[in-house]
C-alpha cells in the first residue's frame, strides 16, 4: 500500500487498522449473482455443481468458488450468472426495487447493479440505465441483452442531460458514482498505481455533480441510494453531509442490514450510512440512502416515441413471440414490456429488447431477441456439452432442421443461427465470440 493511502486508513480505523491490513493481505472474494429472470437456485446449482454458499449482501448473490472459469462458461453465454464483485450488491439491496416502479440508474456501466435490479424488477416498470462514456455505454448494452431484461433503457448522456429530460420521473434512484477506487485496490493493483490523495478530492467533487442531477431526476416522495466502491470520508460521509446541508429536503434514512458497519458520525446522522470493508466479506463499499420529502407532487410524464407502422416481414416472423408493447423505428423493431418513452435529448443506445430488422422485405432477428426472457420458439436446437465452445466460438453446428434457429444448452438460449437442413450457419455475434 501506498503510505499516504496506509496513513489515511490507520486515521480512519484506529484500533481495527490491524485487521484491516491483514485482510488487504489475503485473496480477493469473488462473487456471482444467479438470474431470477432465467432460472432458479435448484436449477443452477444442479446444473454448475457449484456448491452453495451464498453472500450477506443480497439476494441470489454467492461467492464464486476458486478456478471456476465461469465467464467462459456457457452458464455465462447464456445469462444465468452475473460475475459481481461480493459487496457491490449491497446498494441494490438499500434501493429495493419493485415491480412496476420507474428506476433510475444514473452510472449504470458496465451493468452489475442495472442485472441485479432487473431481475428484482421482473420485466415490470421501467428501467433507464445511463452511462455517460460510450465505450462502456456499449458494455453496458451487451450485459442488459445476455441478463434478457425486457424493461430496460440504456442512456449514453450526461447525468445532467438525464435531469433535465427526466425531471422528478423516478420512483427510486441508484447514484453508483465514479471514486477513487480504494476498495478495489486487492483485485486490482494498478487501481493501487493511479491513486492519490488528490484523486479523492477530485472524485469528491465531481460526485457533488452527479448527485445534484440524480436527486432532480427523483420525484417527491423517492428514494435515493449513493453507493462507492471507496473508504475515505471525502467521497463518503463527507458528500452525504454536504447533501444533506445544501438540499434540506433529501433525508438520510438508516439502512437496516445484517452486512458491513455503521458509517462514521460526522453530525448529520451519517451513521446511518453503511460501510464494507475488506474484513466484512468483501472488497469494499459505502451506501447511504435519502428520501425526497418535499410538498409538490410529481407533475412529469415522459412522451412517448412515435411508432412506425409495424412491417409485414416483422409481423409475420414475430406471430408467436408477444410483447405488450412494440415500437418500430428506421426497419428495426423493438419489444417491450413498458411504453416506449422518449429518451428526451439524451442519446439513446437500447429500448428494451431489439426483436430485428427488416432487410430487404426479410426480417432478421436480433441475438437479444433469443437471450431475453423464455419465449416459444418455433424451432430449436439443443447442444451437446461439447459443442457449447465450438458454437460460442462462431464455428457452424449439424442441424437438420431449417430457418432460424434458437441455440439452446440445457433449454437456454445461448444465441440463434440459420439452418439449411445440414448445417446451422452461426450468428453469434463476432464481439461475443471466444477467441
Amino acid at each position: 500500500m501506498k503510505p499516504e493511502f496506509e496513513a489515511r486508513m490507520k486515521d480512519l480505523l484506529r484500533e481495527e487498522y490491524p485487521a484491516f491490513e491483514q485482510a488487504m493481505k489475503e485473496s480477493p472474494r469473488r462473487g456471482y449473482r444467479i438470474n431470477p429472470l432465467k432460472t432458479s437456485a435448484e436449477e443452477f446449482f444442479r446444473l454448475t455443481g457449484y456448491p452453495e454458499y451464498p453472500t450477506p449482501f443480497a439476494q441470489y448473490a454467492y461467492y464464486l468458488p476458486e478456478q471456476s472459469g465461469a465467464g467462459a462458461t456457457a452458464v455465462h453465454a447464456a445469462g444465468l450468472l452475473y460475475l459481481q464483485e461480493p459487496s457491490a450488491a449491497s446498494a441494490v439491496s438499500v434501493l429495493d426495487p419493485k415491480p412496476g416502479m420507474k428506476v433510475l440508474d444514473l452510472c449504470a456501466a458496465p451493468g452489475s447493479k442495472t442485472t441485479e435490479i432487473a431481475g428484482l424488477m421482473h420485466n415490470q416498470g421501467l428501467l433507464a440505465a445511463n452511462e455517460i462514456n460510450p465505450g462502456r455505454s456499449k458494455i453496458l448494452v451487451e450485459n442488459v441483452e445476455r441478463w434478457g431484461a425486457e424493461n430496460v433503457m440504456v442512456l449514453n448522456a450526461d447525468p445532467a442531460q438525464v435531469a433535465e429530460s427526466f425531471p422528478e420521473y423516478f420512483d427510486a434512484v441508484l447514484c453508483d458514482a465514479p471514486c477513487s477506487g480504494e476498495g478495489m485496490f486487492r483485485k486490482n493493483p494498478d487501481a493501487e498505481k493511479e491513486w492519490s490523495p488528490e484523486s479523492v478530492l477530485s472524485c469528491a467533487k465531481r460526485q457533488r455533480t452527479i448527485l445534484s442531477s440524480a436527486l432532480n431526476c427523483l420525484k417527491p416522495g423517492g428514494r435515493l441510494v449513493y453507493s462507492t466502491c471507496t473508504f475515505s470520508l471525502e467521497e463518503n460521509e463527507e458528500n452525504v453531509s454536504w447533501l444533506l446541508s445544501e438540499y434540506p429536503f433529501m433525508k438520510l434514512e438508516p439502512i437496516q442490514a445484517s452486512f458491513g458497519r455503521p458509517g462514521f458520525e460526522l453530525g448529520s446522522g451519517t451513521s446511518m450510512c453503511r460501510r464494507i470493508f475488506p474484513m466484512d466479506g468483501g472488497e469494499g463499499h459505502f451506501i447511504a440512502s435519502f428520501r425526497k420529502e418535499t410538498d409538490a407532487q410529481a407533475s412529469y410524464c415522459s412522451a412517448l416515441l412515435k411508432s412506425e407502422p409495424m412491417p409485414r416481414a416483422a409481423e409475420d416472423f414475430l406471430k408467436q413471440i408477444s410483447y405488450p408493447y412494440t415500437y418500430v423505428h428506421h426497419n428495426k423493431v423493438y419489444g417491450g414490456t413498458f411504453p416506449f418513452v422518449s429518451p428526451g435529448t439524451c442519446r439513446l443506445l437500447r429500448h428494451q429488447v431489439l426483436l430485428g430488422e427488416v432487410k430487404k422485405d426479410r426480417f432478421e432477428p436480433d441475438h437479444a431477441l433469443f437471450l431475453s426472457s423464455d419465449h416459444p420458439f418455433p424451432v430449436k436446437m439443443e447442444l451437446q456439452d461439447s459443442e457449447v465452445r465450438p458454437y460460442l466460438s462462431g464455428m457452424t453446428i449439424p442441424c437438420t432442421g431449417k430457418g432460424y434457429t434458437a441455440v439452446c444448452w440445457h433449454g437456454h438460449a445461448l444465441g440463434f443461427g440459420k439452418a439449411d437442413g445440414a448445417i446451422l450457419k452461426n450468428r453469434y455475434p463476432k464481439e461475443l465470440r471466444l477467441k
